[in-house]
């Protein structure tokens, strides 16, 4: 299954995917490398006539009822529950906290467990992916072992 592309989720979808970020980056204290990874999800994501990032920046606090109101199927949910994963290990590190908000999100999407543990592989794989081209393999190696 495939997930969408920025330029086929609604306003409101992106909105919500959003929120669900801010959501998780708030568990344990906002980090700036989280707000960046946001930011620029949204700046890539927004068309025209939506609000600035720093105008949605408050919205972790409604990520359920912006969710819940944003529709969308099983790629929207997928979608989801990658950048929320994106964004617990954006400070290079998930926590518990980070980790349960996540699985919770996926549940209530509608995330098979068994799927959303392949989505969390797929995070872990292009994390590892781009720290592949330093020169010691042995830290590599290792930092892939605390993911």
């Amino acid at each position: 299954m495939s997930t969408p592309s920025n330029d086929t989720m609604t306003p409101a979808q992106v909105t919500a995917l959003v929120a669900a970020m801010l959501a998780v980056a708030h568990v344990d204290g906002v980090q700036p490398a989280e707000v960046q990874l946001i930011r620029t999800f949204y700046e890539q994501s927004a068309t025209a006539g939506m609000p600035q990032f720093d105008q949605v920046g408050h919205t972790h606090a409604q990520a359920d009822q912006l969710l819940a109101a944003a529709g969308g199927g099983a790629d929207f949910a997928e979608q989801l529950v990658l950048m929320c994963f994106m964004t617990a290990y954006a400070d290079g590190h998930m926590s518990d906290g980070e980790r349960a908000l996540v699985l919770g999100l996926a549940k209530r999407a509608g995330v098979a467990e068994a799927r959303t543990d392949e989505l969390l592989q797929q995070v872990k794989d292009t994390l590892i992916g781009s720290l592949a081209h330093l020169p010691d393999a042995e830290s590599v190696a290792a930092l892939s072992k605390t993911l």
